[in-house]
């Protein structure tokens, strides 16, 4: 049912400003829920019964209020306030848009403050508090704070929730009976009532806590029931390979390195996967060079031998760099069992594509390392049984089900995926996004990678000092990255950009050569600079952030970044790691504008670790946009938190509980 100016007892106005926020019906003001509460039960009258950790609210007298500019051009307006006893004290707002007139008119009037405080310098000081002028509607209960909309302010969006509460009653549940009998929860109904009427605190936390499992539970039934019918439909599909111990033992002894810890859990645990006769589907999860691919290749060689050469493997890779890369490294290992490969990328003459597209139909290639861009109609495998997509959140979902699916398989064989990624992800954010697969995380760092040296320039002194450093390395024959945020200047936006940056360096940094890449050059282009890089022809390279994170340049050690603070922590850590691939310690330089120094170019400095940067970056950001793309399906949580690792993991333990019975 829509909402009416009759029903709100209001105008066309205060309408449209709400179906502008897309609040039309209902049902969306009932689920527009409060973003704070003030407790009114316990209103105070004097300073020194105020608790600096909690919110307050006080009754005080307003003596004057005032709007100026900072320095920095910002609006500070500036409240002096006082108690009972005669004692003052002062709120401050910064950029506050709108204050209502009987606010800018309650001079030397008694108002309602409410919010927190902080004392410093021997003064209490209100920070961004509500004030409340009509001190009639205080009835000394909890009231609900509300998220403005569209400069309509909380307290008139407070007046016209209880005009819809006869509406309430028609809202249903959602959850299953089995899932609200486990936790004794409350109709939802009840819930919505007592988030919006709260007689207590008890009642809010009583309905967050329902509201929020609800949230979680739609979320993460979605990608469990997904997960559990590609098993279903996989059943007998898939070739259920054992696992040989001894053969594993024997591949190990091969590696010129001893596999960490976690990373023999993450081949346990996908090995026992293969066990099973429905298609697996895994995601393999942690930083750059950590030895993700080794893992997978481990497990292709042991599903060859153990299948008796009667299966196929693919190695799905985001770009033609990478696919070369991957290619070179496997072969000293498949030589030991006298595997058959061979790479298919875009530069192959289409003589060579025909010749490499019959050796898989016809059964003569073991493993095949190809990019995604290849994904046609006249590829086919005669019994493609492993399927390994590099950094799958690059490709298409389209792109990844056609492998996935086993459609070009000859034999009608559904392969087993598993799925790496090299992106920052919080557990609790990749359980939900990609809770149709099975999770595997390499939580160590090999021994033998050394931990890379960061440091943000706060001055242009220090840039300076840097940039001399920087030349020390170059004469040594070490290579520099050098990331900027655009390709050219703009009018619009003061950024560093690639195309300037690299006409500095260039003057900075003679003799040596100094090249540019940008993703506005042809993918030929990019490749021919980028293999000049790795065949240490170039020195320093001006880039955009299009340069690939996976590429293995062991002599570039230097990593320098212009307006950092632009970037978000997943890319700065990605950025970072693009050098400390070999045996010299590695550097990052921060540069932001203006030497701004904020928290997380601090938590950059401060850590080099991938989950904490993780979390760091989930505080900072909207879930969806971990991969820099916003997750259609995934809707903006209203009340439940990503972060609750705990309620995540029993939400997810209920639906497989569901679903298996």
């Amino acid at each position: 049912m829509l909402l009416t100016k009759t029903l709100l007892h209001t105008t066309d106005n205060y309408i449209k400003a709400l179906e502008k926020a897309w609040i039309i019906e209902i049902n969306d003001l009932i689920n527009h829920y409060p973003r704070d509460y003030e407790d009114r039960t316990n209103v105070l009258d004097t300073f020194s019964y105020l608790n600096l950790k909690e919110k307050n609210t006080i009754l005080v007298t307003l003596i004057s209020i005032d709007t100026t500019r900072t320095q920095n051009w910002k609006t500070l307006t500036k409240a002096i306030i006082e108690d009972k006893s005669g004692f003052m004290s002062e709120a401050i707002w910064f950029n506050k848009k709108y204050f209502p007139g009987n606010v800018l008119a309650s001079k030397w009037k008694k108002v309602l403050v409410s919010g927190k405080v902080k004392y410093e310098y021997g003064k209490v000081t209100f920070m961004s508090p509500d004030i409340e002028t009509d001190l009639t509607k205080v009835t000394w209960v909890i009231v609900p704070i509300y998220p403005d909309i569209n400069y309509l302010p909380w307290s008139w969006i407070a007046s016209k929730i209880p005009l819809l509460m006869s509406f309430f009653d028609e809202i249903k549940d959602t959850l299953p009976e089995s899932i609200i009998k486990k936790y004794d929860f409350i109709e939802k109904k009840e819930a919505l009532k007592k988030l919006h009427f709260p007689k207590n605190k008890q009642d809010i936390e009583i309905a967050k806590y329902r509201l929020a499992y609800e949230e979680l539970f739609e979320i993460n039934y979605k990608t469990l029931s997904k997960k559990f019918n590609i098993f279903k439909q996989t059943e007998w599909k898939s070739l259920a390979i054992p696992l040989n111990p001894e053969l594993i033992k024997d591949i190990l002894t091969k590696l010129p390195f001893t596999l960490t810890n976690w990373q023999k859990v993450s081949l346990f645990q996908t090995l026992k996967d293969m066990e099973k006769n429905h298609s697996m589907q895994r995601l393999l999860e942690w930083d750059v060079w950590t030895g993700k691919t080794i893992i997978a290749l481990i497990i292709g060689i042991h599903a060859i031998i153990e299948s008796k050469n009667s299966i196929q493997v693919a190695f799905m890779v985001p770009t033609e760099i990478l696919a070369r890369q991957h290619f070179e490294a496997i072969q000293e290992l498949l030589s030991y069992y006298n595997l058959t490969s061979n790479l298919l990328v875009w530069s192959t003459t289409a003589k060579e594509k025909k010749e490499i597209k019959n050796l898989l139909k016809n059964w003569e290639i073991d493993i095949i390392v190809w990019t995604h861009a290849l994904i046609q109609e006249d590829v086919f495998f005669n019994n493609l049984w492993f399927v390994v997509v590099d950094e799958q959140h690059r490709f298409w979902v389209k792109q990844r089900e056609t492998l996935e699916s086993g459609i070009w398989n000859k034999s009608g064989l559904v392969p087993h995926v598993l799925n790496m990624t090299a992106t920052p992800i919080p557990r609790t954010l990749a359980l939900t996004l990609y809770g149709d697969q099975d999770l595997s995380v390499i939580k160590e760092y090999p021994a033998w990678r050394k931990l890379i040296h960061t440091k943000v320039a706060k001055s242009d002194e220090e840039r300076q000092q840097i940039e001399l450093f920087v030349r020390t390395q170059i004469e040594a024959w070490r290579q520099v990255f050098w990331i900027s945020p655009l390709v050219e200047e703009s009018e619009k936006i003061d950024l560093a950009n690639a195309i300037s940056t690299f006409e500095f360096l260039q003057d900075i940094y003679q003799p040596f050569k100094v090249w540019l890449l940008h993703g506005k050059m042809k993918p030929k282009e990019k490749e021919s600079i980028m293999k000049d890089f790795s065949d240490n022809k170039i020195a320093v390279l001006s880039s955009t952030s299009v340069v690939e994170v996976w590429v293995n340049i062991p002599n570039a050690t230097i990593m320098c970044i212009e307006w950092a603070e632009r970037f978000w922590l997943s890319q700065l850590h990605q950025f970072r790691w693009r050098v400390g691939r070999g045996e010299y310690q590695s550097y990052c330089y921060l540069f932001p504008s203006k030497w701004n120094y904020t928290d997380r170019l601090k938590a950059m400095e401060r850590t080099n670790n991938w989950f904490e940067l993780a979390e760091i970056d989930l505080e900072l950001r909207w879930p969806g946009e971990v991969y820099w793309v916003r997750q259609s399906w995934l809707p903006d949580l209203k009340i439940a938190d990503l972060k609750d690792l705990e309620l995540v993991s029993q939400i997810r333990e209920d639906i497989e509980e569901m679903l298996k019975e």
